[in-house]
């Protein structure tokens, strides 16, 4: 009995592994960083549509997203004393980044 990956599971996979793959290092660095730190960004399409967020607030590198990112909440959170970033239904919070007013 063969209890491995379906065929389907695999092809998802090998999309993501080629998508990952086309991505410039600095920005595999940036998706590497998102995927350690939050569970409810998932896949090719969420991570492009997140980048493209964290791009409006400032954040375009890996360390970027380390220095400021504090905390990912199931829902929707607010708070005045970080930016919050809305997204899929739930709240990331960030550090205010020095270099660029918010």
């Amino acid at each position: 009995m063969w209890s491995g990956l379906s065929r389907e599971s695999l092809k998802e996979r090998q999309r993501y592994a080629d998508w990952y793959e086309q991505k410039p290092a600095d920005e595999q660095l940036l998706i590497d960083e998102i995927a350690d730190h939050t569970a409810y960004i998932l896949g090719e399409d969420q991570n492009n549509s997140f980048i493209s967020v964290l791009r409006t607030i400032g954040i375009e590198t890996s360390d970027q997203f380390v220095d400021s990112f504090c905390v990912e909440y199931e829902g929707v959170v607010d708070s005045d004393e970080f930016v919050v970033v809305i997204f899929n239904g739930n709240s990331y919070f960030f550090r205010r980044l020095c270099s660029r007013s918010q």
